[in-house]
């Protein structure tokens, strides 16, 4: 019985308290919404736990299912949401593929569907998608990358062929011809190790799908082959995936201090990191604020408000001349919900730093 697959993820709630503008639309009866991840992803869970505490706070019931990966993991918990008959169902996706058919599904049921991180398909019964520009994050590695001079880089990219990983590939080599570099056939030659021009070359790619130990096992081989002189630095998509890359550096006995090395997540281990000067810069793009948007656009559609239907949701790059730690955003759910009261960083969707995306416009 696909019933069976949901489950109630049980979390002390830290009481806040929430602007009327936040809340809006969250009285009369009780919502229940069907939460569905695609794997058992630390930045998926990041964000879930900070959804689920402003749902308590709003009166809302969330059921969630965690799914190992696969698409029909994510059709059977759409279905058996709908069955349930959910408010509203939130989706940390498959595969836009998978998506286009859940949401035919959703929209046959009359139950919108929002969607997290990994670009959806703009499609009849989306209501809402909340994620990063992360054509602009690898952008942002880039302007680091080539103010440290670098030309010789090791990529580690996310999941190959997710829109994620994609992005960022793009923006960092992007960002290098953007910048009036001569970075020769790059952009039609993603995964070609030793393409490039004069000013910079990928003399290694390799994936470490998200997580530390592949990521080590990459930056293993890519250090085996190239050798200590063969690289200037390593592009590591996200910060699990650069825990590996440093233990690798540190096995191999490699000061990373004397390379740069770039990440995105900004997690609280990122910002001893670059304080300590071991990673070069990494960008505070966090989960937990990506969920508190989807949480607002929820409020707002139950409370037929106008609301921006796909939002960039805001982030911070940093380094260790710029790090300010009272302006970071945390990923812990606790410390996130008390800088969130104390109005540490902006959140309110309706700021203009939150972007409309283009895309679904």
């Amino acid at each position: 019985m696909k019933g069976q697959l949901v489950s109630l993820l049980a979390i002390t709630f830290l009481t806040v308290v929430f602007p009327s503008s936040v809340t809006r639309g969250a009285e009369g009866k009780q919502k229940v919404i069907g939460y569905y991840m695609d794997a058992s992803d630390d930045y998926y869970k990041a964000g879930f736990q900070v959804f689920k505490a402003l749902a308590d706070k709003a009166g809302w019931q969330v059921l969630d299912v965690v799914g190992q990966g696969t698409a029909p993991e994510q059709i059977a918990a759409v279905e058996d949401f709908i069955t349930q008959k959910v408010d509203a169902l939130v989706v940390v996706q498959n595969s836009p593929e998978t998506t286009s058919e859940c949401l035919k599904k959703a929209q046959a049921a009359g139950i919108p569907e929002f969607h997290l991180t990994h670009n959806p398909p703009n499609e009849p019964g989306l209501a809402g998608f909340a994620g990063f520009d992360w054509v602009l994050d690898g952008e942002l590695a880039a302007q680091s990358a080539i103010k440290h001079n670098v030309k010789r880089i090791i990529m580690i990219e996310g999941k190959l062929g997710q829109g994620t990983a994609a992005g960022q590939t793009q923006g960092f080599l992007q960002g290098y011809k953007k910048a009036g570099k001569d970075i020769g056939n790059l952009l039609d030659s993603v995964g070609v190790r030793g393409a490039g021009g004069k000013d910079l070359q990928v003399v290694f790619w390799g994936s470490g799908g998200w997580f530390a130990d592949p990521a080590k096992k990459a930056m293993q081989d890519a250090i085996t082959s190239l050798g200590p002189d063969g690289f200037d630095g390593a592009y590591v998509q996200n910060d699990e995936m650069m825990t590996g890359a440093l233990q690798a550096m540190q096995e191999a006995g490699l000061d990373p201090s004397k390379y740069w090395l770039g990440s995105s997540n900004g997690k609280e281990k990122s910002w001893d990191w670059v304080e300590k000067g071991e990673v070069t810069m990494d960008v505070n793009q966090t989960p937990t604020l990506e969920a508190d948007i989807a949480f607002q656009q929820i409020t707002d559609h139950f409370g037929g408000n106008p609301y921006k239907k796909a939002v960039f949701v805001n982030f911070l790059p940093f380094e260790k001349d710029t790090l300010d730690r009272s302006k970071m955003i945390p990923w812990f759910r606790d410390e996130y919900l008390q800088k969130r009261a104390a109005h540490a960083f902006k959140y309110d969707i309706n700021d203009p730093v939150f972007r409309a995306n283009p895309a679904y416009q």
